[in-house]
């Protein structure tokens, strides 16, 4: 009997300590995280795992970011426009006016005078290039707005463009520029042409001076096929921050703005009113003049107001100060869906020029 009894006392202790052992096993295993989370979130899964000199080290994904895990650039897609701040982010990260005024064929005095007008006006976008011979009087005409408190350099966005004869030696083209525009830096420069021979050896001479902070943004003009555009994206580092083509509503670049997007490239539009000569046929088009009307609004306000509805940087071009400040007055009404329909349908896909 008494063998019985100590037989039954060693069982039970042996019962007890199983228990207690199953007890100390189960909570190591399964030890409730510091952060509150689920237990199932923590893992020692070697796919989920980081290397780190030589040793895996479980994360947890649900409050330690995989640092070292390259990260997937999403699908890039067209920049949106901010009608209030009247701005678009570039694909390089930096601001640029949705609205300018263009310098091409301005004389000296008349880009100094229309420059100052613009900023004045309200433009905070000015654009020029090498070939234009007024880069020096658009830098005199935005030093007399800075002298005048109208406006900062830091607020006024400069566009400028390398010409073809300077793609060999896009470096000493780039400086000129910034010597003659008596700027320390060029917001945007653009290559004028496409040239296959050496447009990208000019390329990389302007991604060169990204990386020197003499250029914030880089882009193109003037390459009208896909294939081209390609041909030098493919070939240089820096995707282009803007496509600047002929477009106005007869020519309204379809095909290239939908295949930029992909780069998260924005289009500009040079002749956003037809360019100087062809004007007055987009002023007088039926459909143009009723949307004017029905809006108390001239031609060239509707355009400007399309191009902007529709995603187009607009640079329109004056040496009149009437028609500069009428030009920035595109704020204070909208084009509907009807009206933007109607100012599609008038694409003719018809160039007014041949360069």
């Amino acid at each position: 009997m008494k063998t019985r009894r100590i037989l039954a006392m060693i069982l039970l202790l042996c019962l007890l300590l199983a228990a207690c052992g199953q007890t100390g096993e189960s909570e190591e295993k399964n030890p409730l995280p510091e952060t509150g989370a689920p237990a199932e979130t923590r893992t020692t899964d070697k796919n989920s795992a980081t290397e780190e000199t030589g040793s895996e080290t479980a994360i947890n994904p649900a409050t330690e970011p995989a640092e070292e895990t390259p990260s997937v650039p999403k699908e890039t897609g067209y920049p949106i426009f901010d009608f209030e701040k009247k701005t678009v982010t570039l694909n390089s990260g930096h601001e640029m006016p949705i609205l300018g005024l263009g310098m091409f064929s301005l004389s000296d005095s008349e880009a100094e005078n229309s420059t100052y007008w613009a900023l004045k006006a309200g433009f905070r976008l000015i654009d020029t290039a090498r070939i234009y011979g007024n880069e020096a009087a658009v830098g005199r005409g935005l030093q007399k707005a800075i002298d005048e408190g109208i406006v900062t350099r830091e607020e006024v966005f400069i566009t400028t463009k390398m010409w073809t004869s300077d793609f060999s030696n896009g470096d000493a083209a780039i400086d000129t520029s910034l010597d003659r525009l008596g700027v320390d830096y060029i917001d945007l420069m653009i290559l004028h042409h496409s040239q296959p021979s050496n447009d990208v050896d000019a390329y990389q001479a302007m991604e060169r001076a990204v990386a020197d902070g003499k250029l914030k943004s880089i882009g193109l003009s003037n390459y009208y096929e896909p294939e081209d555009f390609d041909r030098l994206v493919n070939a240089t580092t820096i995707k282009p921050a803007l496509l600047q083509n002929e477009t106005h509503p007869y020519h309204q670049s379809g095909e290239m703005k939908d295949h930029i997007a992909r780069y998260g490239t924005v289009l500009e539009s040079w002749f956003p009113l037809g360019g100087r000569g062809n004007t007055q046929t987009l002023f007088n088009d039926e459909t143009i003049r009723g949307i004017a009307e029905a809006h108390g609004v001239s031609s060239a306000q509707v355009i400007i107001r399309w191009h902007l509805q529709a995603g187009n940087i607009c640079i329109p071009g004056s040496s009149n100060e009437q028609h500069i400040i009428e030009d920035y007055d595109v704020w204070d009404f909208e084009l509907t869906e009807d009206e933007m329909n109607q100012m599609t349908a008038l694409e003719k896909d018809e160039r007014f020029a041949d360069y």
